[in-house]
């Protein structure tokens, strides 16, 4: 019997993003026997990362299979390189299995490349960053002299391919802390989203920081009243409804999991903030690899500068002036988008 050849390949080669039709056990046809058996081999391979308590206890949520034609796509986020040599043992016993192929992304691994790209600012600037990882998500922590150095750190960490988003909690003038939301939220595509009244919307799409790779907001799909006492609504109820799409940003989640959120807010105050308007916003370079467990059409960026998104609590609080991007993009004083984005990505030469 031949071994199962275990592949770990680079992030930027993952097919995961390329054909989605194949990864939903739920939505393969079951009549057809390839598909049945890659269901199978699924399971059984779900089934033993649960069986293993180091990584029922750690990483077996965080941890996506995939089955091909008898091929296994393990990807996702562990917390250490031996995690990662488990799932993939794990994947080579199971009957039928024709070969393995890893793009785990171990918090080792990260946290080393991390402190490597900080080392550029540590070094220009004297100053010393502490950094930590779980499941892709880095912390980082310290004291600078300013806040642009901060943001700085905030970039170089983010540029990492494999970091899912940068929690900057580094202690700098002017900085306050405690107004910003330390929660790392990451609503999964097609997620039900509901509202305090009960309605729910559908999200499409997220908006992504680039400068930290965390969603700022998500365009939700739904059904909503300006009013509660929209006549439409008090006539014909939720379902004659106009459809509209709506950046709603994070502030306004109290509760999110893998299969549904909880707003604050109720759907009729949906109507503070502007319709989705895909004008107003960027699509991803190609070179620019999504943060797990993102595809590129998932994402949008927004044209204005990410910095000049930051508010108070009070103020992001059911306030359509938090997006400034969601006004028309001609207000930015931007012709070419892409332009906007060059130099929201640029970092000074100075710091490397």
């Amino acid at each position: 019997m031949l071994a199962v050849q275990t592949t770990q390949a680079s992030l930027a080669e993952f097919s995961r993003c390329d054909d989605r039709s194949w990864l939903s056990i739920e939505e393969q046809n079951v009549h057809h026997k390839a598909d049945k058996a890659d269901a199978s081999i699924a399971e059984k391979v779900d089934r033993a990362l649960l069986n293993i308590d180091v990584l029922r206890s750690t990483d077996y949520w965080e941890i996506n299979v995939d089955v091909k034609d008898g091929v296994v796509f393990l990807s996702g986020h562990v917390i250490s390189a031996s995690n990662q040599q488990r799932a993939e043992a794990a994947a080579r016993t199971i009957p039928g299995v024709m070969g393995v192929k890893s793009y785990l992304v171990p918090d080792d691994k990260i946290i080393r490349e991390v402190a490597e790209a900080l080392g550029k600012i540590e070094h220009v600037y004297g100053v010393k960053f502490f950094t930590g990882a779980q499941n892709g998500v880095v912390g980082l922590h310290g004291e600078v002299g300013s806040a642009s150095v901060r943001r700085l750190a905030e970039k170089y960490a983010a540029n990492i391919p494999g970091v899912r988003g940068v929690i900057n909690s580094v202690r700098a003038p002017g900085v306050d802390l405690d107004a910003e939301d330390p929660r790392f939220l990451q609503p999964v595509i097609g997620e039900q989203i509901y509202f305090r009244d009960g309605l729910l919307g559908i999200v499409q799409r997220v908006i992504i920081n680039p400068n930290n790779r965390r969603v700022v907001a998500m365009v939700v799909r739904g059904r909503y009243s300006n009013s509660p006492r929209d006549p439409k609504f008090l006539t014909y109820g939720e379902d004659r409804l106009p459809e509209r799409l709506v950046a709603i940003p994070m502030s306004a989640i109290r509760f999110l999991t893998k299969s549904s959120g909880f707003l604050k807010i109720d759907s009729a105050e949906a109507a503070r903030y502007s319709d989705f308007d895909l004008s107003c916003f960027i699509a991803p370079r190609e070179d620019w690899t999504p943060p797990y467990p993102y595809c590129p059409d998932d994402i949008l960026f927004p044209v204005e500068p990410v910095e000049d998104m930051k508010q108070t609590e009070s103020e992001r609080a059911i306030n359509p002036a938090m997006f400034p991007w969601i006004q028309p993009a001609i207000q930015s004083g931007f012709q070419n988008k892409n332009e906007k984005f060059i130099m929201l990505e640029k970092i000074p030469r100075e710091a490397i």
